[in-house]
């Protein structure tokens, strides 16, 4: 029974296939049909194309070739009219060269010169014998020299100097104007600022580059006229006082607000310190071995030292007019960037700052030519002016070397030459005059304001401090507020530097410590020259205890002011032991001066050589032995009593020391002879011999160095 199921299943799919397959043969033949009947169109397509391209492309290559011909004309056409536009172009602009620009409708004037630039190069390439290019070129030149005299006029009519309480005002002012606050960018409106840059670059991108020389030379003008009034003013009895201004309420003066220009330097150069020292910690604060700090002596302007003389004012001045020349060229670099075409700033910068440059330079050189003068007098507070002024022009150096070109900062730069320069000679020339007085000159005078060396006077009479010896340490006192400066200048000479290296190679030295270290060699190198001038000067004393005391009362001066005013640590970076070398300096000189007494006390000491009484008598050749001893020490007693009660011993614990060791060397032993021999009948005449008990010649010692007793 299966078998018969499974054969006819078998022949069910059979009569479906048979049943398919005719109707796929069906399709077939369709299909066959179909594609004959396709191929017979496509080439009936085909042929009728070719027939077709055949008849149009000749028609395409007609309508090519005409078009073509159409747009040669056309530009035939075209350049005939620029041709005629050229040889019009003379006549069509000849009024409007010859009127000349109007400010504020340059453009126009522009169009009259490109139109002209355009006909010169088309007659230049094409027709270089023509009239019409010397027409052309004619006007064209008359047409730039017309607008440079524009530019020149539009920039002068905008070319006003500041007047000195103005171009003050914004150098106290300071520090962070904005462009706005600039001088020169009010002077020079905007709309006149945005004509003179499309005439300067139309100028320079035609290759005429007078505005170049125009520029610089009256903005050069500008910042010369600007300075000289500045100049003119630090003249006037005004100078000095004048009211400062709020940036807020520009032209009004606030009310209080009222301070010398020394005070209101010292604030601008404490902001530059600041400054820099805020750079230079954020740059290098962390590196190793590097000890920075913030030198407060920077902002110390030169009224803090409060010297008064001419050589001061003068050194002030310089400096207010060198910030008024550092303002005025940033101005001017901010003015020239909204004119210029970058491509020349640095050739108009370079023309417009030279003269003010040069006279800056000029009279840096005129002010320490004076300085120098002033310091051969032995003039030293001219020298402490040096060290200010070359102090405060290194702060400022950073501002000048960020607006200048080397060409500038080569120039300014022999202003700080000079400056160091004649800083050096006069630490030179200071050790030097300490040196040649020992020679005989001495100090003439010292006031607050100035010290100077005489050539000719002699030491004082009641042996005090020498005036020398006072002023000297005057001046390296004043040498403290100048560290850093000194230090910088010090260490480019191999004297110094060699100790130095001495010193570093014990121990490590911080900047500061270096600069310090430097100061105290030359501090050392100083007080060396002094102590031998003192002991050279003490010499014009005839007694002995004069020439000592003399030596004492500066030695010992010396000592205590290098204590007070902290020099004594500066010298001991570089000698140690320099207070205990100066303490028994003192120490010695007091036994010196002890010694002096040595031919007195001769007289009634020792005992041992004297007569010995016998029930309060001696033999008629003891009694002048008595009587000579009492004889003779009375009178060097009394010819010292004379002399020392004229010396001066200014410091009271000194002098009182010495009265006291006086005591103590001398009374015990008169008290002994006083005892042993004062009721000896050795005279008719005791009294004669006898003049002073101990107590009396305790009086008398105590007596010294007090002329009113």
């Amino acid at each position: 029974m299966s078998t018969l199921e499974n054969t006819l299943q078998i022949e069910i799919k059979l009569e479906k296939e048979k049943t398919n397959q005719a109707l796929l043969k069906d399709h077939v033949e369709k299909y066959s049909e179909l594609t004959q009947s396709m191929s017979k169109i496509l080439n009936s397509f085909e042929q009728r194309l070719g027939k077709l391209e055949h008849t149009i492309l000749p028609v395409y290559n007609i309508t090519k070739n005409l078009q073509k011909q159409q747009q040669n004309l056309d530009s035939t056409l075209q350049c005939m009219e620029q041709v005629l536009s050229h040889y019009d172009a003379s006549q069509d602009v000849c009024n409007l060269i010859h009127q000349g620009p109007s400010e504020g409708n340059i453009g126009l004037f522009l169009d009259g010169l490109n139109k002209l630039k355009k006909a010169k190069d088309y007659f230049l390439n094409n027709n270089p014998q023509s009239v019409e290019l010397e027409n052309v070129t004619s006007l064209f030149n008359n047409g730039c020299e017309t607008l440079n005299n524009h530019f020149k006029s539009l920039l002068k009519k905008h070319n006003a100097p500041l007047k000195p309480v103005d171009l003050l005002d914004m150098i106290y002012i300071e520090e962070d104007s904005s462009n706005e606050d600039c001088p020169s960018i009010k002077q020079v409106p905007p709309s006149a600022r945005e004509e003179l840059n499309v005439m300067a670059q139309w100028l320079d991108n035609n290759l005429r580059r007078e505005y170049v020389q125009i520029f610089g030379d009256e903005r050069s003008e500008v910042i010369m006229r600007s300075l000289q009034n500045l100049k003119d003013h630090q003249k006037s009895g005004s100078w000095g006082n004048e009211p400062l201004r709020t940036r807020h309420g520009y032209g009004r003066v606030e009310a209080g607000v009222k301070k010398t220009t020394s005070a209101r330097l010292q604030q601008i150069f404490e902001r530059k310190a600041n400054k820099m020292f805020m750079k230079a910690s954020q740059t290098l604060g962390q590196s190793a071995g590097l000890a920075m700090r913030k030198n407060s002596s920077f902002g110390d302007i030169l009224a803090a030292e409060e010297y008064g003389n001419d050589n001061d004012q003068e050194l002030e001045k310089y400096l207010v007019l060198l910030l008024g020349l550092q303002k005025l060229l940033v101005w001017e670099r901010q003015l020239l960037n909204d004119i210029v075409p970058p491509s020349r700033h640095n050739e108009v910068f370079s023309r417009l700052s030279q003269p003010s440059i040069e006279m800056v330079v000029k009279d840096a050189e005129q002010i320490t030519s004076k300085v120098m003068r002033s310091i051969g007098r032995k003039e030293w507070s001219a020298a402490l002016g040096i060290f200010s002024a070359l102090k405060h022009v290194q702060i400022l150096q950073p501002d000048i070397d960020r607006i200048c070109d080397s060409t500038q900062k080569q120039q300014l730069s022999g202003v700080l030459n000079r400056l160091q320069q004649t800083a050096s000679k006069a630490l030179e020339q200071f050790i030097e005059s300490v040196r040649n007085d020992a020679g005989g000159g001495g100090m003439v005078s010292m006031t607050s304001s100035t010290i100077s060396y005489g050539g000719g006077s002699s030491v004082p009479r009641d042996a005090t401090v020498y005036e020398l010896t006072s002023n000297t340490i005057w001046f390296l006192e004043q040498l403290q507020e100048h560290c850093d400066t000194i230090g910088g200048l010090l260490q480019t000479e191999a004297i110094y530097t060699n100790d130095l290296d001495r010193i570093a190679s014990q121990k490590a030295l911080t900047m500061e410590q270096k600069n310090k270290a430097l100061l105290g060699i030359y501090v050392r190198k100083v007080l060396a020259e002094l102590n031998y001038t003192i002991a050279t000067k003490s010499e014009q004393y005839s007694d002995t205890a004069t020439k000592q005391l003399f030596k004492l009362n500066n030695t010992h001066y010396i000592l205590k002011s290098l204590q007070r005013s902290s020099l004594i640590e500066i010298v001991a970076l570089t000698e140690h032991d320099c207070e205990r070398r100066y303490q028994k300096m003192i120490q010695d000189l007091k036994k010196a001066y002890l010694g002096s007494w040595s031919k007195m006390l001769s007289f009634i000491h020792p005992l041992d050589d004297m007569p010995r009484p016998i029930n309060g008598k001696v033999k008629d050749k003891e009694r002048a032995t008595i009587k000579d001893r009492f004889f003779n020490f009375n009178k060097e007693l009394d010819e010292a009593v004379k002399i020392q009660r004229a010396i001066s011993v200014p410091d009271v614990l000194l002098r009182e020391g010495i009265k006291r060791d006086n005591t103590e060397h001398i009374v015990p032993k008169y008290n002994a002879f006083f005892e042993g021999y004062s009721d000896v009948q050795f005279s008719k005449n005791i009294d004669k011999y006898v003049k002073y008990r101990p107590s009396d010649v305790t009086t008398m010692l105590n007596s010294f160095f007090d002329d009113t007793v």
